[in-house]
């Protein structure tokens, strides 16, 4: 990792002291924060309970005679387990480079800003791999037609469908919506989103997005924007989606309490930083801890 020397910091021409360019994505260009509700934990890994699915999906009452017994109901535990895992980084200025600093702003304050961006990129670029992928879902379906073959492409058909799926095996509607920019791209030049949002509501990205969440019958559709460069320090810029041609349909629980069924939770070890934690170790360092 590259740290900032006295010629970064010290410009040998005069520079402007109103002015830095930076690449700093916001973080409503990500999802990983906002679709899985966060549950705190006393411990960084342990065991927790599932209410067996099958038992209350069961007509198991019987007819009953006055003054029978009544027929015995019974229901099943399972069990699974988490693991919070620790990410972490810091970001050195040396005291030397301090003093000298014209950049117009403090270093500190950028380094904040750089070790910030990391943790994002850290959660949305985890997040991505493991769950907006095939294999981990109940049902995948790579085989209809892609949303951009506007002529054969079905959205609304596809994604009630998966409702359905998701109503049927769980008993709770599908209610969230995660895909990739491109994939949101495709949707609002699709004919058929177009054909049912056009006489309802002016054509911004938030009204749209909103018409669209209308459109699929879910409460939050989420669009992932964030962009990295998956290559290492010493190769050319390029960047590419985090989360790019894929769609997640599922049933988020925003609670996260006892008894709801939700597609995914956030555990969250407060002694280990919690969701996440920058602190400046005055005079040298600013460090981050993502978790």
């Amino acid at each position: 990792m590259a740290l900032p020397t006295l010629n970064d910091a010290q410009a040998i021409e005069p520079i402007l002291n109103n002015l830095l360019v930076g690449y700093m994505q916001d973080s409503s260009r990500f999802i990983a924060g906002q679709i899985f509700p966060s549950v705190p934990v006393v411990n960084d890994s342990g065991t927790y309970y599932i209410a067996t699915k099958k038992y209350f999906f069961h007509d198991d009452l019987q007819p009953r005679a006055p003054g029978a017994s009544f027929a015995e109901l019974g229901y099943g535990l399972e069990t699974s387990t988490y693991k919070t895992n620790q990410w972490a980084g810091e970001f050195a200025i040396a005291d030397e480079v301090r003093a000298n600093s014209l950049v117009p702003m403090d270093l500190e304050q950028l380094a904040v800003r750089k070790v910030a961006q990391s943790s994002m990129l850290r959660k949305e670029v985890a997040f991505g791999g493991a769950f907006m992928t095939t294999g981990v879902w109940g049902t995948d379906d790579t085989t209809t037609t892609d949303w951009d073959d506007f002529a054969s492409g079905d959205p609304i058909a596809d994604v009630l469908t998966a409702r359905r799926t998701i109503s049927n095996n769980t008993g709770q509607d599908g209610n969230t919506m995660a895909l990739g920019y491109i994939v949101h791209n495709a949707l609002v030049n699709h004919p058929d989103i177009i054909d049912r949002v056009k006489y309802v509501t002016a054509a911004t990205q938030a009204n749209m997005e909103a018409a669209l969440a209308a459109a699929f019958g879910v409460s939050r559709y989420l669009v992932a924007r964030g962009t990295y460069s998956n290559t290492n320090e010493s190769a050319a810029f390029s960047a590419t989606a985090i989360i790019d041609d894929d769609c997640l349909v599922c049933h988020v629980d925003p609670s996260a309490g006892i008894m709801g069924a939700t597609a995914g939770k956030t555990f969250v070890w407060g002694p280990g930083g919690g969701e996440g934690q920058i602190y400046a170790d005055p005079g040298r360092r600013n460090h981050s801890n993502v978790f």
